[in-house]
Parts: C-alpha cells; sequence; structure tokens
C-alpha cells in the first residue's frame, strides 16, 4: 500500500526566516507555506456480525466535542491607523470616554458612545464606557458595517466613511485581558454591550463561562456581537499582533512602532478588511 502526498507547495525565491507578504516567517505561514497533505489509504473493515439490541438501550453516545481553550482565543480592537501614533506614545489603549477627546476618528458616534456612557455595569460603579472594548471576531457586526459601507447608528461620521484599509486591528488572547483586567477584572457580554438585551459576566468564573458558551457555539453569529470590555486601560505592550489591509499600511505603522518598546507582529490579511461576502475563511 502506498501513501500519495497531495497539495504541497513551495514559496520560491524566500529563505527559511524571511518574512513574507502576510508579516509572518515563510515557513510559518500558512498561505505561503501550507502544511503537506496526505492522501490516506482506504481501509475496509468487516462489518462485525449483527446482534440483536434492546429497545430500551441507549443510543450510542456523540464523540466529544474538543473543549474551548479560552485563555488562548484572540480578541480584537479595531481603531483608525490615525489613533495609533498616540497609542504607542502613551502605551497603553484608553477606554471609550477617554480616547474621545485625542483620536483622530472615533469609531463610535456621539449617539452611540452616550449609550455606552448610560449603560452601566451590573454590580460596579462604572458603565460600559470606562473600558477598553475588543470584539471576539475580525468579522463583528459593527466592523461588518464599516468594511461593506452600511449605515450604522453606532458609528461616527469618520468610521463611517473611512475606507476599511485605513483601519488596523489590534490583537490579543483573553487571557491577557484577564490578567492586563485586574484586580476587577474583565466583563463578558452576549451582545453589543450597550444593547438592553444584552447579559454582563463580571465575575472571572462567569466570564469564562459566558466565552467558552459563545465560543463552542456552532451559529457564527453568536460571536458578531459581544465584547469583551478591559477596565480602566489595556497596556499596548500585550497586544501580540497588528493586522493590516495591505503593504502600504503595514509600511506606516511600522513606521509608527519604531517607538515602541515592545512592537507586535504586523501582518497583511486582506480578508479581514473585506465585506462579508468577499471574505475567505480564516
Amino acid at each position: 500500500m502506498r501513501l500519495v502526498r497531495v497539495g504541497a507547495t513551495h514559496t520560491r525565491g524566500m529563505d527559511l526566516g524571511e518574512e513574507c507578504i502576510h508579516g509572518f516567517e515563510v515557513e510559518f505561514c500558512a498561505t505561503c507555506s501550507p502544511a503537506p497533505t496526505f492522501e490516506a489509504p482506504v481501509v475496509k473493515k468487516a462489518r462485525p456480525a449483527s446482534r440483536p439490541t434492546s429497545l430500551r438501550a441507549p443510543a450510542p453516545s456523540r464523540s466529544a466535542q474538543p473543549a474551548v481553550i479560552v485563555g488562548d482565543q484572540r480578541i480584537y480592537h479595531i481603531t483608525h491607523i490615525g489613533n495609533l501614533a498616540a497609542i504607542v506614545e502613551r502605551g497603553s489603549m484608553l477606554p471609550d470616554h477617554a480616547e474621545q477627546h485625542d483620536e483622530a476618528v472615533g469609531v463610535f458616534s456621539h449617539d452611540g458612545r452616550a449609550d455606552r456612557e448610560a449603560t452601566r455595569v451590573p454590580g460596579r460603579d462604572s458603565s460600559v464606557a470606562d473600558h477598553v472594548p475588543f470584539v471576539l471576531t475580525p468579522h463583528a457586526s459593527v466592523w461588518e458595517s464599516i468594511r461593506a459601507g452600511i449605515e450604522d447608528p453606532r458609528l461616527g461620521d469618520g468610521a463611517a466613511g473611512a475606507a476599511p484599509a485605513a483601519f488596523v486591528i489590534l490583537a490579543t488572547t483573553v487571557k491577557q485581558a484577564m490578567d492586563a483586567g485586574e484586580p476587577s477584572g474583565i466583563v463578558v457580554t452576549d451582545g453589543y454591550a450597550a444593547s438592553a438585551l444584552s447579559r454582563f459576566a463580571t465575575t472571572h468564573e462567569d466570564a469564562k463561562r459566558m466565552l467558552g458558551s459563545l465560543l463552542s457555539n456552532d451559529d457564527a453569529d453568536a460571536l458578531q456581537d459581544a465584547e469583551v470590555l478591559v477596565p480602566e486601560s489595556y497596556p499596548f505592550a500585550q497586544i501580540s499582533l497588528i493586522g493590516v489591509a495591505n503593504d502600504k499600511v503595514r509600511e506606516q505603522v511600522r513606521q509608527i512602532l519604531r517607538g515602541a518598546s515592545h512592537p507586535p507582529r504586523v501582518a497583511v490579511y486582506p480578508p479581514w478588511f473585506q465585506p462579508a461576502g468577499e471574505r475567505y475563511p480564516v
């Protein structure tokens, strides 16, 4: 019996360790250096002899799905590139109400900010606007409205009228957010945080439980409005990746990051910046 290797490709003109167009080392980029796949041999198994079964016998259990490791899950903060220099200079990302004064382009509209300021976090002396907001998917609905040009009352004029490539996506992980959010801890919502229908998880265990439920949900729409809120501020040093739309923006971001003590990797990933009908699987 012989195994046949299929689907293997090679990246020409690049040495191992060299950074590819997507911002990764070539050998670690799933696009430039996809892992080889193999055609598994087909083995016919003898059918076991049939035997009578009791009508009371329990139905065979389905194979268990792998457990979601909540701490490893990426979360995303979307901001205009015009805001990045101030974030790098400060060394931190600020809550909604604080950033509105020095942002070049704010994402939320005046009414959107007012709604977030008026929405109190249950059990805490703070509002949604007192937190740095993250989303659970790079295809969150508020971001989808920007990149598809959809009218959305949550968006400010600058954000609604800007090209998707004018934004950057700052990525970190749930674990890093939980560490940065101490001692009060992060807040997780299962929908848009300023919506009256959204539920809040404000304790460590409740936040982990809600995140596990959202991330294991087969319905992709379950993630599109959910938020992770970090109180007070978020250290820029905890951002591990900045996603950008093209090479031009990547160079702009790299220039801005020259002053950063812990610059994150900058990766070109067009699917994050294309409307839903045009994007590719992530």
